[in-house]
């Protein structure tokens, strides 16, 4: 593969290299990637560059990044296409009351500084996005990052399994009828929350915070009331306050 040209050397073209070397090479499904400092060398790119490409393709769905583990190519959405086409929004949300609260339980026993860092910074981003689809995109990325925390493989392919059926028709058009800056609000607070508890490492914490966002969720998309916050929450001057300073 040929080398950047040193006036293109952004994320955005490393990115179209990236998509180029994934089609090209002819990678399988579960393949694993060579290392950055591999991908930089043949891309001719830095590494800051790469993973700025890298990310984006992860939120594409792409590839699959473990810590520890390394960057894998992900199965195409053809291969998940039926479960999203069988299963209801509604369906799609039961399932996640179940199963979320007990990823974040996992992840407060297992998660490393790296995934805390990972779950700040799309939060970080989500609190920043300018309008739904970046926000959406990166509440994605959070609940992703959450299940990538437990160091469990499992887990991290459930996740994929419900991203990909939140990338419904169905579920957009609900998602877009419920969003609203008071909801997006919520949201944040209690993304918020759960990061705090698994930054305190409570696992009971971690579960009930989930829960209390999955039945937000849940109400939102049903056109219900939401239910009431049973954990402490930031004021919102004060999230407004903490995004000016990372941001």
């Amino acid at each position: 593969m040929q080398g950047f040209d040193s006036k293109r050397g952004s994320a955005d073209l490393a990115l179209d290299e990236l998509r180029r070397l994934l089609r090209d090479d002819g990678l399988a499904p579960g393949v694993r990637l060579p290392t950055e400092r591999a991908l930089a060398d043949r891309l001719g790119i830095n590494r800051a560059t790469l993973r700025k490409a890298l990310a984006r393709l992860e939120m594409e769905g792409a590839i699959v990044r473990h810590v520890g583990r390394g960057t894998f190519v992900s199965a195409p959405p053809e291969a998940s296409k039926a479960p999203a086409e069988n299963a209801s929004p509604i369906e799609l949300m039961e399932a996640r009351l179940v199963l979320e609260p007990a990823i974040a339980r996992e992840a407060a026993l297992r998660a490393r500084k790296e995934d805390l860092e990972r779950l700040e910074l799309c939060l970080v981003r989500s609190e920043s996005a300018d309008g739904f689809e970046a926000f959406e995109e990166w509440d994605i990325a959070f609940h992703r990052a959450l299940a990538d925390a437990t160091q469990n493989a499992v887990f991290t392919m459930v996740m994929e399994m419900m991203r990909t059926m939140r990338s419904t028709a169905e579920w957009d058009r609900l998602k877009r009828a419920s969003f609203n800056p008071d909801l997006r609000d919520r949201y944040r607070i209690e993304h918020r929350a759960i990061l705090r508890a698994l930054e305190a490492r409570d696992q009971a914490a971690a579960a009930m915070a989930t829960v209390q966002h999955m039945q937000t969720v849940h109400a939102a998309i049903s056109g219900k009331q939401w239910p009431p916050i049973d954990h402490p929450a930031m004021p919102r001057r004060r999230i407004r306050e903490d995004m000016a300073d990372r941001v």
